[in-house]
C-alpha cells in the first residue's frame, strides 16, 4: 500500500486537491452569476435557491450509488468518469437561462460529482499510512476552498467582461486537464493490495448492507449534515450576501468573497498537519478526531452569530471569515473518520454514507437560506439557522454519537459501543 514513491504521493495529492478545486469553481459559477439572474432574468431569491438546492439533490442521492460503485469498479474509472461528466454539464449550462433544462445541467453536474469524494477516499486509503492521512485528507478538502477562492473572483471578471454564457465555458473546461493528467499518473494497485485482506476475510467482518447498523455510522452522517449545512450557506449564498446584504459590486464582491476560503484552505491543511502530529506523538486517534471536529464547528458556530448581528460590511465579513476558518480546521478530522473506521474493502461506501448523510441535511441550506432571505429581508436568520444547525448536529453527533476509531468497525459492533 504504501510503497509508492514520495514523487508520486505528491502527484497524487495534487490530483485529490485540483479534483476538489474545480468541483467548487463549477459550483460557485453559479453562485456568482446567481445576483445576475435575480436582477435581469426574473429569479426570486426563492427561486434561486431552489436552483442550488437541486444540484444538492442530484449529488445527495447519487451518492447512495457512488460509493459502492466505486468499490465495485474501483477509482482508476470512477473518479475520470465523474470529473467528466460533471465537466460536460457545467459547460452546458451556458445554453439558456430558463429554470427547468438549466436545472437539469445543474443536477446532472451534482450526479458527475458524486463519485469524487468516495473515489479520493479510496485513494487516499490505499496510498498513505493512518498516521500521515489527516494531513492528506485536509490537503484534498482544501482543494474545495482553494476552488472558492479562485472561482470567485475568476467568474465575477469573466462574468463582467464576457457575459454569463462564457462562466461556464470555462469552468467546465477545466475537467478535461485533469482527466489527461489522471489517466497519465495513477497507478491502481493489484486486487488484494491497497491494504485490502483477502475478500472472504473482509465481508466475515462487515458488509456494506451492514453498515448502517453501527452507531458511528449514524454519528458521522448527522455530524455531516451538521457540517455541511453551514459550508454550503457560505459556498452558495456569500457571494449574494455580499451584493443583496452589503450591495457591494460584482467585482468587489470577486475579491472580499475570496477571502474567507482563502483563511478556510491554510486551516484545513493546518487542521491535518496538527492531527497527524498528535496521532504520531502517541494520541489516541478517537480524542483527535473528535476535539477537532468539535472545537472547529463550535468556534464557526460563535463566529457565525458574530457575524449575523454585524451591522459594517467589513466586521460582518471578519467573523464570516473567522466561521470558515474554524469549520476547515475541522475538515480534516470530520472526513477521516470514514477512513479510520471502515475495513478497506467498504471505505468508498461507508465515506458514500457519510456524504449522503451530510449533503441530505446541507442539500437544504441553499433553499431554507433563500426562502428566510425572502421572508425577512435579510440574511440575519439564515445565518442564525445555520448556527444552530452545526451546533445541535455537528458538535453533538460528533463529540456524542461517534464511537471508537482507534479500531475498524467489527462485525459485532463492539468497536462502536465506546
Amino acid at each position: 500500500m504504501n510503497q509508492a514513491s514520495a514523487a508520486y504521493r505528491w502527484n497524487i495529492m495534487l490530483l485529490l486537491a485540483s479534483s476538489q478545486a474545480i468541483a467548487y469553481v463549477d459550483r460557485v459559477n453559479l453562485s456568482v452569476v446567481g445576483p445576475e439572474l435575480i436582477k435581469t432574468h426574473q429569479y426570486s431569491p426563492a427561486r434561486l435557491g431552489l436552483l442550488f438546492s437541486i444540484f444538492n439533490w442530484a449529488f445527495t442521492l447519487s451518492l447512495l450509488v457512488a460509493g459502492s460503485f466505486t468499490d465495485w469498479v474501483r477509482p482508476r474509472l470512477s473518479y475520470p468518469l465523474g470529473v467528466a461528466t460533471w465537466s460536460l454539464a457545467t459547460a452546458m449550462c451556458s445554453l439558456t437561462t430558463v429554470f427547468a433544462p438549466l436545472a437539469a445541467f445543474r443536477a446532472l453536474v451534482g450526479i458527475g460529482e458524486a463519485s469524487m469524494i468516495p473515489s479520493g477516499s479510496r485513494v487516499i486509503r490505499e496510498t498513505y499510512e493512518r498516521k500521515n492521512r489527516a494531513v492528506v485528507v485536509g490537503t484534498f478538502f482544501a482543494g474545495n476552498k482553494i476552488g472558492l477562492t479562485l472561482g470567485i473572483p475568476f467568474a465575477s471578471v469573466v462574468l463582467v467582461n464576457w457575459g454569463w454564457p462564457w462562466v461556464f465555458y470555462t469552468t467546465g473546461s477545466l475537467g478535461v486537464i485533469w482527466v489527461a493528467w489522471w489517466l497519465a499518473v495513477y497507478r491502481a494497485p493489484p486486487r488484494g493490495d491497497a491494504g485490502d485482506r483477502p475478500l472472504e476475510e473482509a465481508e466475515a467482518k462487515i458488509r456494506w448492507t451492514t453498515l448502517l447498523k453501527y452507531r458511528t455510522t449514524w454519528g458521522i452522517m448527522l455530524g455531516q449534515a451538521g457540517y455541511l449545512y453551514i459550508y454550503y450557506v457560505f459556498a452558495t449564498w456569500l457571494p449574494g450576501y455580499l451584493v443583496l446584504q452589503h450591495h457591494l459590486s460584482v467585482l468587489t464582491t470577486g475579491v472580499v468573497g475570496m477571502l474567507p476560503f482563502l483563511a478556510g484552505t491554510a486551516c484545513s491543511i493546518l487542521g491535518g498537519w496538527a492531527a497527524d502530529r498528535l496521532i504520531a506523538a502517541g494520541r489516541r486517534v478517537t480524542l483527535v478526531r473528535k476535539g477537532f471536529a468539535v472545537g472547529g464547528l463550535f468556534a464557526a458556530t460563535v463566529f457565525t452569530i458574530a457575524g449575523a448581528y454585524s451591522p459594517e460590511a467589513m466586521l460582518a465579513i471578519t467573523f464570516l471569515t473567522l466561521s470558515v476558518a474554524s469549520l476547515s480546521f475541522s475538515t480534516a478530522a470530520v472526513n477521516s473518520m470514514p477512513i479510520d473506521a471502515a475495513p478497506p474493502h467498504i471505505v468508498s461506501s461507508l465515506v458514500s454514507l457519510q456524504n449522503f448523510g451530510g449533503n441530505l441535511g446541507g442539500s437544504f441550506a441553499p433553499i431554507v437560506t433563500g426562502l428566510l432571505v425572502s421572508a425577512s429581508g435579510d440574511f440575519t436568520v439564515p445565518l442564525l439557522v445555520a448556527a444552530g444547525v452545526a451546533l445541535v448536529f455537528g458538535c453533538g453527533s460528533y463529540g456524542l454519537i461517534v464511537g471508537d476509531l482507534d479500531r475498524e468497525l467489527q462485525a459485532s459492533g463492539r468497536s462502536l459501543a465506546t
